[in-house]
């Protein structure tokens, strides 16, 4: 999306604002339909790029001797989805949730898919062929992953304060969490697995005059929720580092990239730190992501930009989602394929769903992947 995009800004505004009042999700909901989506796979390769068979960032290797970031552009890969019928921010479609499953497919949602339209879909990425997989008449899924527990997709219904799981053909659904936790109703926004498959969920809930928002863990099957980190400004993007023993979680409404090192049950937070941040204007973080070499894609909402750090908090790169057609792009997600360099960004707006490409400074891993296959 572009810098005088409105509707992105105002949908995103009322998401922050849900944080004070009693229908806090509702407003929540509706300002979900302005997330925006990203973009991936297949980008410029240079010199100075990660080789993909050592697995090592060299953009962050560059950036130690006093280079400075480099510019990656995301090429277009695929229309993957009309434009949604009218909701209450106008015509828009919005993707998020990017996750490689068991088979190989790259699995999405559509947040925007009006009752009875296809809320999850997936995607070939050799063919270009595009399946939906689940279809309901209220979900407002916002984020999806594979567990690596048992191989199933878990999506976090923004709408509804749940967390849902289904067999990757669609089969088998199933409320696994709904209701409050520690006495208040969940926005389920982004979710990350650890090793084990226990989820760590992003709960949107905050501004930065009114941090409540928290970070929610839950056991591998849904079941005891405990509030791992409060007093966030609306969290968003959630991922494990490279050796699952941090979570970087992006706040959307400050630009802050927090870093929260835990106890090695992964039960409680043991060190929290403000470890990168950004001069967003008006616009937020959304989701993120982590390479094999540690490094932290962030995506800047209604920008157009996934910024890239290493772990050492330098910025290495910035992602670019161009807008070609005037049409606004909407940025969201990325994901990594694992064991390549291949990155693919879901994007939406005022033409449909698109999935772009990128080349990646690292590989990927089940991690940047979400704790999928």
């Amino acid at each position: 999306m572009t810098e005088n995009s409105t509707s992105s800004k105002s949908s995103k505004n009322s998401k922050n604002r849900t944080t004070a009042g009693n229908n806090r999700r509702n407003l929540a909901l509706a300002a979900a339909f302005a997330i925006v989506l990203g973009a991936g796979g297949a980008a410029a390769t240079t010199a100075a790029m990660a080789d993909p068979a050592d697995g090592k960032s060299a953009g962050g290797n560059a950036a130690g001797r006093g280079q400075g970031p480099r510019e990656v552009p995301a090429t277009r890969y695929a229309k993957v989805a009309d434009l949604d019928p009218p909701s209450g921010f106008g015509p828009l479609t919005v993707l998020e949730g990017p996750a490689f499953g068991p088979d190989g497919k790259l699995y999405f949602v559509d947040l925007t898919a009006p009752a009875g339209g296809p809320k999850i879909l997936k995607f070939d990425v050799r063919t270009k062929a595009v399946t939906p997989v689940y279809r309901d008449a209220d979900s407002g899924f916002s984020s999806l992953q594979f567990s690596p527990a048992d191989g199933k997709i878990y999506a976090t219904d923004f709408k509804n304060g749940k967390i849902d799981r289904l067999n990757p053909d669609g089969g088998g659904f199933t409320t696994v969490f709904s209701g409050p936790v520690e006495g208040r109703t969940m926005v389920p926004d982004d979710l990350a697995f650890d090793k084990a498959g226990n989820m760590y969920v992003a709960d949107y809930h905050g501004s930065p005059w009114d941090p409540t928002g928290r970070i929610v863990r839950f056991d591998a099957d849904g079941t005891h929720p405990t509030v791992l980190q409060g007093g966030l400004s609306a969290p968003n993007g959630i991922s494990f580092n490279a050796d699952y023993s941090a979570l970087w979680v992006g706040e959307y409404s400050t630009g802050r990239e927090a870093l929260f090192t835990l106890a090695p049950d992964g039960k409680s937070v043991v060190e929290s730190r403000v470890a990168m941040t950004a001069n967003i204007g008006g616009h937020g973080f959304d989701s993120n992501a982590v390479d094999a070499a540690g490094n932290v894609y962030q995506v800047v909402i209604g920008t157009g930009k996934i910024l890239v750090w290493n772990d050492h908090g330098d910025l290495i790169g910035t992602i670019m989602v161009p807008d070609e057609r005037g049409w606004e792009p909407l940025v969201s997600n990325l994901v990594i394929k694992p064991g390549t360099t291949d990155g693919y960004i879901t994007v939406g707006g005022k033409d449909g769903g698109y999935i772009y490409s990128f080349r990646a400074f690292a590989p990927g891993t089940p991690q940047s992947n979400g704790g999928g296959a």
